[in-house]
């Protein structure tokens, strides 16, 4: 059975986030058991009880174990994702963020997922100037090591891509403890003062390492850029407090749900076309 994973640790806007894309993939759930379900790894599993979801407890103390020594919060999604894998019974696990809503079904994501060929939301391009700076303030003080002990490689020519979305094969799961133990090099070393996607650099290098990695960008939007999250924050905050029946909610924030500008359409569009001749931006 392959699972579709989620996290919600603690309170705040990401719970009401979670809640609305657990709700756009449960409409694409197969009916008469299917083929894949959807697993919640959460400290609070009260809150789940109306949704079709699994709920898997985690303790307060293990979410903090799993955020590692620098309690950074995203290092817990790669102990998620290794966990899932491991109680899968061989099947493939998609991590998502809770700022993302699915237009197409997941099924369609499952399978660009096997053994070598793994998933992350969208390739971004040249790494973003944080990034290029967080990594020269690291590689000028230490040289990250993989489990082995060899030199991990940070080519020139590398793409950034956006981990929204991690999908993985049981026969990839080691790469998790790949990622955590970059992460933690990353962390350990100042990359923090510079950038806060670590483990974004992470997966990147990690899965381009030792999978094919493809795109989920056309399953699933991840709206992570402030001119589309704010906006349905406040969607979501007056959701809270009206007095509608769950549906009728799910039906008025599905209407306000957030979609890229015309104007960051246009910018990904050209990026996508000027990869097509070479060309990388």
């Amino acid at each position: 059975m392959d699972h579709l994973v989620y996290i919600s640790f603690g309170e705040g806007r990401h719970v009401d986030e979670v809640r609305f894309s657990v709700q756009t993939a449960a409409r694409h759930l197969p009916t008469g058991g299917g083929s894949w379900r959807i697993t919640l790894w959460t400290d609070r599993p009260e809150q789940w009880k109306d949704l079709p979801v699994e709920v898997v407890e985690v303790s307060s103390e293990q979410a903090r174990a799993w955020m590692g020594p620098h309690q950074y919060v995203w290092r817990a999604k790669i102990e998620v994702l290794s966990a899932a894998l491991e109680a899968s019974g061989g099947g493939r696990c998609l991590y998502v963020d809770g700022d993302t809503w699915w237009k197409r079904s997941p099924s369609v994501v499952f399978d660009r997922i096997g053994p070598g060929r793994s998933v992350m939301h969208l390739r971004e391009g040249r790494p973003p100037a944080p990034e290029v700076a967080a990594l020269q303030h690291v590689l000028g003080r230490h040289e990250p090591l993989d489990l082995t002990g060899r030199p991990w490689a940070f080519p020139a020519d590398r793409d950034s891509w956006n981990a929204g979305v991690i999908g993985l094969h049981p026969a990839d799961a080691a790469v998790c403890a790949e990622v955590a133990h970059l992460t933690d090099q990353l962390l350990e070393h100042g990359f923090d003062d510079h950038s806060h996607t670590s483990e974004q650099l992470a997966f990147a290098v990690g899965l381009a390492s030792r999978t094919t990695v493809s795109e989920s960008r056309d399953a699933v939007i991840h709206y992570w850029p402030s001119e589309m999250r704010e906006p349905f924050g406040a969607a979501l905050a007056d959701d809270r407090a009206s007095r509608h029946s769950p549906q009728e909610r799910f039906e008025r924030l599905w209407g306000r749900r957030p979609r890229p500008t015309l104007q960051r359409r246009a910018k990904d569009t050209a990026k996508r076309a000027l990869r097509r001749v070479g060309v990388r931006r």
